[in-house]
């Protein structure tokens, strides 16, 4: 996939990626939990003008498999930033000898389309239901 020459990308090691939990407005992208079960393994950012406009990391779920989350901020939005992210981090991960997957939400239709652009095809689905009278109750 080409890259959009707006922006300049970089791909960060696993022992660096807690620096970049000091940036803020990242919350689908990274975890912001330096105990976590399963930590962010190796991301990829995306710069304009010295600053952090796009994360996608890779996070260790189990020894064959990372999952790959995206965010790019607001302002920055609708340019294909978050496939081109994805898309790059998804080679990195099979170039590490992992399987990556792409989970979103299924009514986040947005995200859906970053990840068939970025290469993913639809594999699965699941949803979860609440009823209301159980949250009424708490």
């Amino acid at each position: 996939m080409s890259k959009n020459n707006e922006f300049e990308y970089s791909l960060i090691e696993k022992d660096d990626i807690q620096k970049l939990y000091e940036l803020k407005g990242f919350n689908y992208a990274l975890q912001y939990d330096v105990n976590s079960k399963h930590p962010e393994m190796v991301a990829v950012i995306a710069k304009y003008k010295d600053m952090v406009v796009g994360i996608a990391s890779a996070n260790g779920e189990c020894k064959t498999m990372w999952q790959i989350s995206v965010d790019v901020l607001p302002p920055y939005r609708g340019n294909k930033l978050a496939t081109i992210l994805v898309n790059t981090l998804t080679l990195e991960v099979l170039n590490r000898g992992y399987i990556p997957y792409y989970s979103t939400d299924c009514s986040n239709v947005i995200s859906q389309r970053v990840a068939v652009q970025a290469g993913y095809l639809p594999t699965w689905s699941h949803c979860f239901r609440t009823r209301l009278c159980e949250l009424l109750k708490s």
